[in-house]
């Protein structure tokens, strides 16, 4: 995918996203509150009727970013990718979108339900296997990781399939602890997960456009960035929109998708370290609370950690933000480095 088609991609994303923010908060907020009110109110307040459910609008954004990508194609007579990857990664996010959506609307009418966090963790798991075997349907048959610092091929056989997914449902799992912990905003920072993530779909972006290879993944990468950024118009602290399980699951898989169709699965741990340092954190403070009974730290994860300690959420933001940068950087040398040994 060129300059040009790049630029399409990321300007429909983006203005998508603050439209639709625009168009279906009320809607959302009705849910919540059983009120419809058409205008949102002062932008920098909340007024504590902020819905959930930022997911449709990424996932919304994200469909129409990518059909103006097909379409910028069709008009051109270039059709590069392989629309079946494209379309078979946007079904896999739309499903994570709605399990998600379904516990965004149960937590804000208040109802004490749910699936169990086991469940939810199977669901993810079953989902990543079964596009992978849809992917393989579709001639994606590399079965193996490619190792950086010339560690070589780590060939994984059928073991490639549960392997990956274990490390997509753990990835997409750390999102969601990004986002907010089990679902509760007060322990989130509004507006850090989805700023994260578009700089680690930036990186993607970056990289894959400077080896031009897998022009799938460009555009889901491309699609999931603006995505990502337009949502930030309504859920950036203070939100009007929270990300919700559904946006944090929904960034997740589209992820785990931009890894798969890019044949570098490895970049969810190059690349995403601080998802997964923030997730990281949050599991060492469970463990030691319960075998110790103490606090391994004053939050439940780092970011809350940092929020405790005093700091405001936009410095939280822009040290999490410049640390993905770097990440970022590392993940972009990691796909130029595939570039060279995989095909």
């Amino acid at each position: 995918m060129d300059f040009a088609a790049s630029c399409v991609v990321i300007a429909v994303g983006l203005f998508a996203g603050a439209l639709l923010g625009r168009i279906l908060i009320p809607y959302f907020r009705k849910l919540k509150t059983g009120k419809f009110e058409p205008v949102i109110g002062d932008r920098s307040k909340q007024d504590g009727s902020e819905p959930k459910l930022g997911g449709a609008v990424i996932f919304a954004s994200f469909i129409l970013a990518i059909t103006a990508a097909t379409a910028f194609f069709t008009a051109r007579n270039d059709i590069g990718a392989d629309l079946r990857l494209i379309f078979t990664s946007a079904a896999s996010a739309g499903i994570m979108c709605a399990l998600g959506a379904y516990e965004d609307i149960l937590s804000d009418r208040g109802a004490n339900v749910g699936m169990k966090p086991a469940y939810k963790i199977a669901c993810r798991f079953v989902v990543i296997i079964a596009v992978l075997a849809v992917l393989r349907l579709f001639g994606r048959t590399r079965t193996g990781w490619l190792l950086p610092f010339h560690l070589g091929y780590l060939e994984l056989g059928y073991l490639y399939y549960p392997l990956t997914a274990l490390l997509g449902t753990l990835f997409i799992s750390a999102v969601c602890v990004c986002d907010c912990p089990g679902g509760r905003t007060k322990l989130g920072i509004d507006g850090l997960c989805p700023a994260v993530m578009m700089l680690f779909f930036m990186g993607i972006t970056t990289g894959l456009t400077s080896t031009g290879l897998h022009p799938e993944a460009q555009v889901l990468a491309a699609a999931s960035m603006s995505a990502a950024g337009g949502f930030l118009f309504w859920g950036l602290c203070p939100s009007k929109l929270y990300l919700g399980e559904s946006g944090a699951l929904t960034l997740g898989t589209l992820a785990v998708m931009c890894a798969v169709c890019a044949d570098a699965e490895l970049i969810l741990l190059i690349g995403g370290g601080v998802v997964l340092i923030d997730g990281i954190s949050a599991l060492l403070q469970f463990i030691v609370f319960k075998t110790t009974k103490n606090l391994l730290m004053k939050g439940y994860t780092l970011h809350e950690h940092l929020k405790i300690k005093g700091l405001g959420a936009y410095t939280i933001i822009g040290l999490f933000s410049a640390v993905s940068v770097l990440f970022s950087a590392l993940l972009i040398w990691y796909l130029i480095y595939t570039a060279k040994f995989l095909p």
